[in-house]
């Protein structure tokens, strides 16, 4: 299978229409969404970037830091301080808040989301709390047992794949979460702050300080610590129908990209801003750093 990562253009730099820094982005089925300081949501479209939520899910202008979407694409989640959490449909652009539930108010910090017939998702806190989400057919949320999978250090990201969860901490942890129980997978030495996890295909790419990136292997339960560069790495994505590819955004504007045929290699960035988050698509966007945003 050829690898859609390949034949790209050049990352460019667009107009933003804001300078709060964006902390996350995520792929929907009308384009890509990004969240940031101040409750904002930007969505783009043929014309450009523009605002969808100005003030977060309560209007309370909590920042946000962390959006996934749905498995059909066409809702996305997104939760930040204060316990701030929310949804907004794409189709209809109907926007709920879900802020505050079962009473927490501290900051989420990682938000996953999983199911195909049944809507759910999980999100994580700097208590290290994680707390599993599920839908009815109707779209309202229920809310299951919280778990502190990594004895209290923040979650700094969580990932889905099939029926797996995946959390890494701010202490060097990763954990996987199957039936319902969690079980540390690693990191044994890894010795850096970790910020993104990727899931897919039975391959974990985690994300950290250093420019280093550490890769799981499922069937062999075997990590590999990959340098790509110096500057720590803030976000991770892998492209849709992609059989190895994965693109890495970090610090100072860097940008690395495998491809199966080279590796990684490192990419011209038309920015020095620090690049906070990625979502590949139909055009790939990167954000970061007062309101920078670059596409291919």
């Amino acid at each position: 299978m050829s690898d859609p990562t390949t034949n790209r253009g050049e990352w460019r730099a667009v107009e933003s229409p804001t300078d709060r820094t964006l902390l996350a982005v995520t792929e929907t089925a009308a384009g890509p969404v990004a969240v940031g300081e101040g409750g904002l949501v930007l969505a783009r479209d043929e014309s450009g970037w523009h605002p969808l939520v100005e003030s977060g899910p309560a209007t309370r202008g909590n920042r946000l830091t962390c959006a996934a979407a749905t498995a059909d694409r066409n809702r996305v989640w997104f939760a930040g301080d204060s316990g701030a959490l929310g949804r907004y449909d794409t189709e209809t652009g109907r926007k709920e808040d879900f802020s505050a539930p079962m009473g927490k108010t501290s900051t989420w910090e990682a938000l996953a989301v999983a199911g195909t017939d049944t809507e759910r998702l999980s999100v994580a806190n700097g208590s290290g709390e994680v707390l599993p989400i599920e839908c009815d057919d109707h779209g309202c949320p229920s809310y299951g047992d919280v778990t502190k999978p990594a004895g209290g250090s923040t979650i700094a990201a969580l990932a889905a794949d099939g029926s797996s969860l995946y959390a890494a901490d701010t202490s060097g942890t990763v954990l996987e979460r199957v039936d319902g129980s969690w079980h540390r997978i690693g990191i044994e030495n890894a010795e850096v702050n970790f910020f993104d996890l990727s899931a897919a295909g039975g391959s974990l790419l985690v994300a950290g300080g250093d420019g280093r990136l550490y890769r799981y292997d499922r069937p062999c339960r075997n990590w590999t610590p990959v340098a790509v560069g110096e500057a720590t790495v803030h976000g991770l994505a892998r492209p849709a129908g992609s059989d190895d590819g994965a693109v890495a955004v970090g610090a100072g504007g860097t940008i690395h990209e495998r491809t199966p045929d080279r590796g990684w290699c490192r990419l011209d960035s038309p920015v020095e801003a620090d690049l906070l988050a990625v979502a590949c698509g139909t055009t790939d966007v990167a954000v970061g750093a007062d309101g920078t945003i670059i596409e291919r």
